[in-house]
């Protein structure tokens, strides 16, 4: 997919304007949805997931609420997620001891050793995809990404 993506807006591949939507290109969010669309392909893998591991590693014992907060996800999308990541032994899900109606999560070895394998497969698949930009323009792109959300370079 992301082969197919890079030569679809390389004019020197293919000159087939079919894939040149030059009026939805105009728009950011566009350009930038096409990119996640090629990496969910390449990487075959669900990054919900994989943010949810991440988070998981980085913050430690936390609720199932918490991460769907901190995720901006529906709870019953937690709920599902979370379960495929316990049936794989990636998460465990117990009893909160203060509050039982609540479940807390931890990420096992298991998770630890996916989340990394595909934060690699991700860096791979990133570099693929944007391979036109260099090293500052990827950083570049980051940053005004996480600022349009926010965030600011302290928040990394």
């Amino acid at each position: 997919m992301i082969e197919q993506l890079n030569n679809r807006y390389d004019p020197q591949v293919t000159e087939d304007r079919e894939y040149h939507p030059r009026g939805l290109l105009q728009y950011p969010t566009y350009a930038l949805g096409k990119l996640h669309k090629a990496m969910h392909v390449e990487l075959d893998t669900p990054l919900r997931e994989h943010w949810v591991l991440t988070y998981l590693e980085e913050n430690g014992d936390i609720s199932q609420q918490e991460m769907a907060d901190a995720l901006a996800i529906d709870r019953s999308e937690i709920v599902r997620l979370v379960d495929s990541l316990e049936k794989s032994g990636l998460v465990t899900r117990t009893r909160d001891p203060e509050d039982r109606r609540k479940y807390r999560l931890a990420i096992t070895a298991a998770g630890r050793r996916l989340r990394e394998d595909v934060g690699q497969r991700i860096s791979a698949a990133t570099d693929k995809l944007l391979y036109r930009l260099t090293a500052e323009e990827r950083t570049t792109l980051h940053l005004l990404s996480l600022k349009a959300l926010g965030y600011s370079e302290q928040d990394l």
